[in-house]
């Protein structure tokens, strides 16, 4: 006889895990569940399900970092609560985030006086840092081309057929035209010559590759750099060169320092490196850098006060973790140039290992070069019978992840393997694949020649890097108390131990301020300690492999269809719900905003109307990133202005600003100002029927940041998501209320027909084919399986619990406050659980000063 229970229903204690009820019926995948689970049992469900996963050491396909040491681990870890944005309370965070600028700038030579600080910034990886740098190219090229009375609409980049996704993104998100020089057999980079013939009066930059994504070729940088020159000078024209270096940027300066790729170069303006792959930190940082302020346009920089303090931002994402710039720090400062400079060796001389064993097999073509990343690239001589596809699937067998591609256009009869070489790759690693490889071409021997089809299979991406080395030096300049000199924005000669590089970033550390305390920020700091564990033992992954990563991949589509369905999207019994996870609100913003321009624009293109002076409509207490989009992606903002005792967008005035040129009103679900939620309702209401007046089909995006893990469970009642006809698309943050560190938002979209097919990209590099819709690409898998983890171990029950538990000590604060006789209360009560008050009487002393007062009593 089957038992019916292991433990009573009430009983919240779990004698035995894999006994207990919790483990022995199914969660539902795509609802959150009603009730909460045990901590215990929600960290064994999610860590069972993750073995299922690739290891990403043996993910060969990866060029990013998957280990580090242990020491760095716990830099990282206690860190993780940190918000990177908030540079007031986190001024040493701040700071060495500009010396990892700085140190990177000096890599790169940038022509810097011996005072003069980099213009530089931080980002999520090279997707980002590419966008940021496309965007200053097109604004720079914009605002000479108006200074001088010419068309400015059709701006082109130049590049080789082998770059990234992330730039044909670039390219079709920011309407750019993207000029390919295409590849050929044998020759798989940019031609310089051809590049330099394609360019016209219309293009804004040369993009030039630091080790190309498909063989590892390094482009010829000094070649484009010289016959740009010539061709400038023949013209009249200006164009600049950016460097492409995500991969190639922490290679070169140490394995090729003589070759000149970078600020050495006159043309070259900006660069980009992403510090997850051969900058050895984990997934979810990369860096750009520009020669000097004036390739920045001013007009790009945002400032934003309402977190303390003036603070200059340049970003595509706003709120991020903190983790990924201090664990840079570390290796910049633990290796130094010497310990770079044994890593790159240590992965060249392995990848020679590899690739004589693999030519010594007499089987395989060498499509890769010695010079450029450490990586083989091989093809079959002879693929009459069997393929590189079926060699790939094979490999997995044993444990090894290799992915096989066709090349680009032009070249696509050419079909790779690549085995990227990290770090940890050793030597008896690479003989053992060379041994393995031998054994899979024997069994292909043995098997009948394809007869259908090809087996298609993919790459994924792992890296590792981490030094094992005991290194014994002098102590460094770098232990003493650091004071303001210009060595701090230099990487050391010479490598210190791993105790050492602990000890001076957390000492220095302990001047952050404390983010428990940091009651300026909506962004989650604490986090149980079971999901802290499953964050550190998924933090090498990289959320882009898909096919390496099914079950990270599949936690993140439960999560998109929990929130879908939480906000009440109009699903099926068997649909599955259209939406993607992102760095935070800001990213998840610009897609919802970049999905409903491009809807506009093709509406106004069937109908044969101008498309070019697309509108948003939303209140003046918008968050900067809606600033931002308008800015960056050419929208003009209509703002809603506030009145005093009003601080959020009144719907009537906002539905009597739409025109015909309006691609979406926008609502804020919990402002950023005072924590007040718009009335969703009424502006659904008031623009149904403008819209039947006019025939327009002016839709709404609800801005749920804050308040959309807030509004189910405390005012289930209220009417603001998809049970509003007009709402087809919904943001939030699950780093805020969803109660997950920095560094995860969502956006869900009612259904399909609200994302344009167009705006999604398919790429096969990877392994297999793969949808995405990002801004980013690279990034940690950690912070979506710890919203995964809030989501079933809290259920319905836990996240009424704790939002009501915020909202009666709000209350209590609240009453306390009004009790001094001293504020008025600024927010109210049905929000988010903030309390927002000013002075009574501001004639004597001012708000700011009982701000700084308050920080000294922390």
């Amino acid at each position: 006889m089957v038992l019916s229970h292991a433990a009573s229903d009430s009983d919240v204690s779990v004698h035995s895990t894999f006994a207990s009820r919790y483990v022995r019926t199914s969660l539902p995948r795509f609802r959150m569940p009603e009730n909460s689970i045990p901590k215990e049992a929600a960290y064994q469900i999610i860590n069972d399900e993750l073995m299922l996963d690739g290891n990403p050491r043996l993910n060969l396909a990866s060029f990013v970092t998957t280990w580090m040491e242990p020491e760095c681990d716990k830099l990282i870890m206690a860190s993780i609560n940190k918000n990177y944005v908030d540079m007031d309370e986190y001024p040493v965070t701040t700071e060495l985030q500009n010396r990892c600028v700085n140190m990177i700038a000096h890599l790169f030579n940038a022509p810097l006086g011996e005072t003069e600080t980099a213009v530089g910034v931080g980002t999520v990886g090279s997707s980002e840092a590419i966008m940021l740098a496309g965007l200053a190219f097109k604004r720079k090229w914009q605002n000479k081309r108006r200074a001088e009375g010419k068309p400015f609409d059709k701006p082109n980049i130049v590049t080789g057929a082998n770059v990234q996704v992330c730039w044909e993104k670039f390219a079709r998100y920011f309407e750019v035209e993207l000029k390919e020089v295409k590849l050929r057999e044998g020759y798989y980079v940019m031609d310089p010559e051809q590049a330099v013939e394609m360019v016209d009066e219309n293009t804004i930059c040369v993009a030039a590759i630091l080790g190309s994504t498909l063989n590892g070729e390094f482009e010829d940088v000094k070649l484009l750099n010289d016959l740009l020159v010539l061709k400038n000078k023949e013209t009249g024209l200006d164009i600049p060169i950016h460097v492409d270096a995500a991969s190639g940027g922490f290679i070169a300066p140490f394995l090729y320092p003589e070759l000149e790729w970078d600020f050495r170069l006159p043309h070259v303006k900006s660069i980009n490196v992403s510090g997850h792959k051969y900058g050895l930190v984990y997934a979810g940082i990369g860096w750009v850098v520009w020669r000097n302020k004036e390739d920045l346009p001013d007009e790009l920089i945002f400032h934003i006060n309402y977190l303390g303090a003036d603070q200059p931002t340049f970003t595509l994402n706003f709120s991020k973790g903190s983790s990924q710039v201090i664990a840079q720090y570390y290796q910049l400062i633990r290796l130094g140039h010497e310990g770079y400079r044994n890593v790159m060796e240590n992965c060249r001389e392995n990848m020679i290992v590899l690739r004589e064993g693999l030519e010594k097999t007499g089987r395989f073509s060498i499509v890769s070069k010695d010079e450029g990343i450490p990586l083989v690239a091989f093809s079959l001589k002879d693929n009459s019978s069997h393929t590189e596809f079926e060699i790939s699937e094979m490999l997995r067998r044993y444990g090894w992840i290799v992915p096989a591609y066709t090349m680009p256009a032009n070249a696509e009869h050419i079909t790779v393997l690549r085995v990227v070489i990290r770090e940890d790759f050793s030597r008896t690693l690479a003989e053992r694949l060379v041994m393995d490889i031998e054994k899979v071409m024997h069994e292909l021997d043995e098997l009948p020649s394809r007869v259908i089809h090809k087996i298609s299979l993919g790459e994924v991406k792992s890296e590792d890097n981490g030094d094992n080395m005991v290194v014994t030096v002098k102590k460094s300049d770098i232990e003493k108390p650091i004071e303001i000199n210009v060595k701090k924005f230099k990487m050391p000669e010479n490598s210190i131990p791993k105790e050492a590089a602990y000890q001076i970033i957390n000492d220095e550390l302990m001047l952050d301020g404390n983010p428990r305390l940091n009651l300026a920020s909506f962004v989650t700091t604490w986090m149980e300690p079971e999901c802290d564990k499953l964050i550190m033992a998924s933090i090498n992954k990289n959320y882009v492999d898909m096919d390496e990563y099914p079950v990270t991949t599949e936690l993140q589509n439960r999560c998109v269809n929990m929130i879908a369905h939480l906000f009440n999207a109009p699903l099926g019994e068997t649909e599955t719900a259209v939406g993607v996870g992102t760095v935070g609100s800001s990213e998840a913003i610009m897609l919802a905003g970049l999905a409903f321009k491009r809807k506009w624009q093709n509406k106004r293109k069937a109908e044969g109307k101008p498309f070019d002076k697309p509108n948003i409509v939303t209140g003046a207490n918008v968050q900067v990133c809606w600033e931002k989009f308008a800015r960056y992606f050419e929208v003009e903002l209509k703002e809603v202005k506030l009145s005093e005792g009003y601080y959020v967008m009144d719907p009537e005035q906002a539905v009597e600003m739409v025109d015909e040129n309006t691609i979406c009103v926008a609502a804020i679900l919990g402002s950023t100002l005072n924590g007040e939620f718009e009335d969703v309702k009424l502006l659904n209401d008031l623009l149904v029927l403008k819209n039947k007046e006019t025939g327009w089909d002016t839709p709404i995006h609800v801005d749920a940041a804050s308040g959309g893990f807030i509004a189910p469970f405390l005012y289930p009642e209220l009417e603001w998501d998809f049970r509003l006809p007009l709402v087809k698309s919904i943001n939030v943050s699950g780093h805020k209320y969803g109660l997950v560190y920095a560094g995860i938002g969502w956006v869900v979209w009612r259904n399909k027909e609200d994302l344009p097919e167009e705006l999604i990209f398919h790429i096969n590099y990877l392994g297999a084919d793969q949808p995405t819709f990002t801004l980013n690409f690279s990034k940690g898998s950690s912070q979506v399986i710890a919203q995964y983890y809030q989501l079933i171990r809290l259920g319905h029950e836990g996240y009424r619990n704790v939002m009501e538990n915020c909202r009666e000590n709000m209350i209590v604060l609240r009453e306390g406050l009004e009790k001094t006789g001293r504020f008025n209360i600024v927010s109210k009560d049905e929000g988010v659980p903030l309390v927002a008050f000013s002075l009574k009487d501001s004639s004597s002393h001012t708000e700011f000063e009982i701000s700084d007062m308050l920080r000294s009593l922390s």
